[in-house]
């Protein structure tokens, strides 16, 4: 990653609620992630990160449990991690109590000497809020919620990437958990909750360093049309902020990048997109990275010295892998097995999925890069009977595991 000599650029490295909102999110999150299949064991020489794991999670006055995890360095040298579905509240012997507040976005930012983990959210500790929240048009009545995406820095503003969420009730998610055993909701609990679909995307802009929320733009594609979530990776390089995204087909997503000036005034709009072998403004001749794997909704590229990397998980899987470029954009290759996401074999009932990994590149230390995958269970009950089955965990990769 280059530094614009006019200015310093960064780039994310990557409800109050009760029992019910809970059921909510794993069933949405069913619908986008198929259930997860054997797959390799783990080689080479990647570790626990626990002490990092240590300091993100807090039993008492912290974050207990989150998904996404998306990163970006600050301009100083702390690094702030961006969540989705996360919550607050304490935790005793392993467990939270059914009524511990769940938001649907929040942020932690971790100071730069690791002394501590601070959460950013609106209300209070008693009363906490959801930090993002989509605002509706006079007269519509639409339950929105945002699932941040990647983002970036330009001098003292954080531009945060957000996939804007909407419910539609869909009688499929009632038939996928109808014939379940145990502690699964029943069908009319299903109506009364939804299923989900993108909307839209939004980009809002924070000051620093005290996280103001500056203004909110909608993105300028016309995404039910393009189906390509742009913003679930960006990358500041050679004066482009590129953006990536992707669009999920039946058994297999891809990989598409658009790109703007960094030194442009805004970056809701006008991008021009790769199109195999040129740029082009018009989104329709987008064309997908080419890459034989279908890749997670989150994942990271990053430069590494002259290389350019892309991490991904499988989609419908639990192993984590990288591909090599000389390029932002195209030509990815060298594809290496990383690792293999334990979790979800060792569930007996097969709840655990493992989704989402994504590399912190401010923390490649001693060569090892940091990185983080999600791990969450489809039976409700779980996440609150153990903590651990709603908590992503830090890996560290070799480097050397990459590039050999």
């Amino acid at each position: 990653m280059k530094e614009n000599r006019n200015f310093k650029i960064r780039t994310i490295s990557n409800r109050t609620a009760s029992l019910k909102a809970s059921l909510a999110f794993c069933i949405s999150l069913a619908l986008l992630i198929s259930a997860c299949k054997p797959g390799r064991t783990t080689t080479g020489h990647v570790t626990a990160d626990e002490d990092f794991r240590s300091l993100f999670y807090s039993d008492s006055g912290g974050i207990t449990g989150a998904d996404g995890l998306f990163s970006v360095l600050m301009p100083d040298g702390s690094s702030l991690f961006m969540l989705g579905d996360c919550f607050l509240g304490k935790v005793v012997n392993g467990t939270r109590d059914t009524m511990t507040t769940m938001l649907r976005n929040a942020f932690v930012l971790i100071d730069n000497g690791r002394a501590g983990a601070k959460p950013i959210y609106r209300g209070t500790w008693e009363s906490p809020q959801t930090l993002m929240e989509p605002v509706n048009e006079p007269g519509d009545s639409t339950y929105r919620w945002y699932w941040p995406g990647h983002g970036f820095v330009k001098n003292d503003t954080l531009h945060v990437f957000a996939l804007s969420l909407i419910t539609v009730p869909d009688t499929a998610a009632i038939s996928s958990f109808a014939n379940t055993e145990g502690d699964q909701p029943s069908d009319t609990t299903v109506k009364n909750i939804f299923t989900f679909a993108i909307s839209h995307i939004d980009l809002l802009s924070f000051s620093l360093p005290g996280f103001g929320h500056l203004g909110t733009h909608r993105v300028e594609i016309n995404y039910p049309v393009s189906r390509i979530d742009f913003g679930n990776c960006v990358m500041a390089d050679e004066g482009y902020l590129y953006i990536y995204g992707t669009r999920n087909k039946p058994g297999h997503s891809q990989v598409h990048v658009a790109r703007v000036p960094i030194e442009s005034a805004c970056f809701y709009k006008g991008w021009e997109y790769f199109t195999g072998n040129d740029w082009d403004k018009d989104i329709s001749r987008s064309a997908p990275l080419d890459i034989d794997l279908s890749v997670s909704e989150q994942f990271s590229v990053f430069r590494y010295r002259d290389k350019y990397i892309l991490l991904t998980q499988e989609r419908a899987g639990d192993n984590i892998y990288t591909y090599i470029s000389d390029f932002p954009y195209r030509d990815f290759h060298s594809k290496k097995f990383i690792y293999h996401t334990p979790e979800a074999g060792a569930d007996p009932d097969n709840y655990i999925i493992t989704y989402n990994a994504l590399a912190h590149g401010q923390y490649i230390e001693n060569d090892r890069l940091l990185v983080t995958y999600c791990v969450n269970s489809l039976n409700v009950r779980d996440i609150f009977e153990d903590v651990e089955a709603y908590r992503a965990r830090f890996l560290r990769v070799p480097m050397d595991l990459i590039f050999k």
